[in-house]
């Protein structure tokens, strides 16, 4: 295996990026994980962004330490109960500038968005709505097997020329998260084709006016933020506006209360998990998929079947005694992670 691994391409290919990065390392689990204060979630820790008109653009002021999302985040393990749906987060389709860092880190070119969506469709996945998710998640529906929600974070005018089409060629639906304060900016969506998204069945969510890392706002300007967004959304497109999620992945308690409060069914965040339970849907879990991902000829993992083949017909696992050996492989998969990572350095 680790000749294998030698000879691999540098890149994850997406089975280990719905595994690797979406199923952490086990662990306990409390009944109920609220996020504490001033959450901030994986990368955004070490670029924490700021309303500029840009997610790459970084800022010199950093959390403490004691607030950063890296050591006080929720842990998902597995548990009784949980919904397998891997819910992906995109940001750009589109050909990064050269030298840009992190511009690359958010962007997925359109051919390798091809490859990938065309590898769903040929790997018998089912891209299913947020919505659906949350139903399922709820126990009020079925989900097809292998399902996969697609999120697009901040309203990119990229999601409608290259991704909407795409997406279309397969049948696929997806959410897009728009930040209202910034609706007709340079290479953001203008209202018209946000209104032409969402009358094709896209989904179209909220992220704020402004962009802005909740968990350090004062709670009337954190509701503010969402609750505007929120109208604003709704009084153009003529319906409630259901799904939100956290800019950076940044929220507390109280913003989750707010995201609740407004009528939201579901809230996400940038916590990465394929595994979501009820009394977590205002802070739902997901799989960022970046410029560091490829697609070159991929087949399905046996690891892959392996975690899909404890699962019901409903992503739920069908007995509280495959915990122990699921977790066994989760633990497998970690080590793959780390090897894989290492390479890529």
């Amino acid at each position: 295996m680790g000749g294998w691994f030698r000879r691999a391409p540098r890149f994850v290919v997406l089975p280990l990026v719905l595994i690797v990065a979406g199923l952490l390392a086990p662990g306990p689990l409390p009944p109920v994980v609220s996020a504490p204060a001033g959450v901030l979630a994986d990368e955004d820790v070490q670029d924490l962004f700021v309303d500029s008109g840009r997610d790459d653009q970084t800022t010199s002021v950093l959390p403490a330490p004691s607030t950063t999302g890296e050591r006080l985040r929720p842990r998902p393990a597995l548990r009784t109960g949980g919904t397998f749906v891997p819910i992906l987060l995109y940001h750009y389709i589109r050909y990064p500038s050269p030298g840009d860092r992190q511009g690359f880190g958010l962007s997925v070119t359109p051919p390798m968005f091809h490859q990938q969506m065309q590898y769903l469709a040929a790997s018998g996945y089912h891209v299913v709505s947020l919505h659906d998710a949350v139903q399922a998640v709820l126990g009020t529906e079925r989900l097809p097997s292998r399902p996969v929600v697609l999120t697009f974070d901040d309203g990119y005018e990229d999601f409608f020329t290259a991704a909407v089409p795409e997406m279309r060629r397969w049948g696929f639906t997806a959410t897009s998260f728009v930040i209202t304060g910034r609706v007709g900016w340079s290479s953001y969506m203008t209202w018209s084709e946000i209104e032409a998204a969402d009358a094709m069945g896209f989904t179209i969510g909220a992220h704020t006016v402004h962009h802005v890392v909740l968990a350090s706002l004062p709670q009337a300007q954190a509701r503010w933020e969402m609750q505007q967004s929120r109208d604003t959304l709704a009084a153009v497109l003529g319906h409630p506006v259901l799904d939100f999620a956290y800019p950076y992945g940044s929220f507390n308690t109280y913003d989750m209360a707010v995201a609740k409060d407004l009528g939201f069914e579901c809230a996400v965040s940038t916590f990465g998990s394929p595994w979501h339970w009820r009394d977590e849907l205002f802070h739902m879990y997901r799989l960022r998929i970046g410029g560091g991902f490829g697609m070159y000829d991929i087949k399905e993992t046996v690891m892959f079947r392996k975690v899909q083949d404890v699962l019901d017909e409903n992503g739920k696992l069908l007995d509280p005694s495959y915990e122990k050996q699921v977790n066994k492989l989760i633990a497998a998969l970690v080590k793959v992670g780390e090897i894989m990572k290492g390479l890529r350095k």
